[in-house]
């Protein structure tokens, strides 16, 4: 008897978790298209304790009920990936920027978009996913319009002025050279110079109490745009040469850097600058 009345302990409780998700799944339907991966989640939340029921008539009936919501359901994540991707690119056409690629990766710009329907989020990155700048944006067009905006409007409005920068560079690879003790000329490990050159950029508060609150960062993406910037800027001073990194220098941060070619996020791994002697 004890056996019993355990069975049909396990029994109620088994059915009141699934009235439970039925519920919420039920609330859920009133916009398919919208809550399809939520859906999903319930319809295998379900599924999961349905399985584990004895054979009766009930579990029958919702294991079919069951089938046909999957079928309605693919349909519907079908919807709502297309109703993101219209949205998201309505959003970026007003701004005349071109999207480009396909689900679950767009390219927006100067940045890579990767999408996770399964868990309703995005994960934003700079370039071809060079460098991760937000994860866990969730998966609404509206948010993701203003993240990638409000990103890249910080991006572009760092104080850029050519010759300027083109000084803090020439004397960072002087310092580098410097260390190394190597003549003019060299070709050093841009993101060697590069660390020179976030020495030569930081206030003077920070040499004389050099704490975090006294520091100003330079992120790898700062860095990247700093110098397509450079790149593409008209100077009538020699610019610098950029060797491009080979293959396998392209996976170590330490050794390469990429630099967008264009703000349709083209672009390029290099490894090595050098100055010319006369410079």
């Amino acid at each position: 008897m004890q056996e019993v009345l355990e069975g049909l302990k396990g029994l109620i409780k088994s059915s009141q978790r699934i009235k439970k998700l039925l519920d919420s799944y039920t609330k859920l339907k009133e916009d398919p298209v919208l809550n399809a991966y939520l859906m999903e989640k319930k319809v295998l939340e379900i599924s999961k304790i349905v399985n584990s029921l004895p054979d009766f008539v009930i579990k029958e009936s919702l294991i079919t009920w069951l089938s046909q919501q999957k079928e309605i359901l693919e349909k519907a994540k079908e919807d709502f990936r297309f109703m993101v991707g219209e949205r998201i690119k309505e959003f970026f056409q007003k701004e005349n920027i071109k999207i480009k690629g396909q689900f679950p990766n767009l390219r927006i710009g100067l940045y890579t978009l990767k999408m996770n329907f399964e868990f309703g989020e995005a994960t934003l990155y700079f370039g071809p996913e060079i460098e991760r700048i937000k994860s866990k944006i969730p998966l609404e067009p509206m948010t993701i319009y203003q993240t990638v905006k409000q990103y890249d409007e910080e991006l572009k409005d760092i104080k850029f002025e050519p010759y300027e920068f083109h000084q803090d560079l020439l004397t960072a690879y002087q310092r580098r050279l410097s260390l190394l003790n190597k003549p003019c000329g060299e070709k050093l490990l841009i993101t060697e110079v590069l660390s020179e050159y976030v020495i030569t950029k930081q206030p003077p508060q920070f040499f004389t109490d050099p704490r975090k609150e006294n520091y100003k960062e330079f992120s790898r993406t700062k860095l990247s745009y700093l110098l397509y910037r450079y790149k593409n800027s008209e100077l009538s001073i020699k610019k610098p040469r950029f060797y491009v990194a080979t293959f396998d220098a392209t996976t170590d941060r330490r050794r390469a850097l990429w630099i967008p070619d264009n703000e349709e996020g083209e672009g390029t791994y290099y490894s090595y600058i050098a100055f010319e002697k006369d410079t």
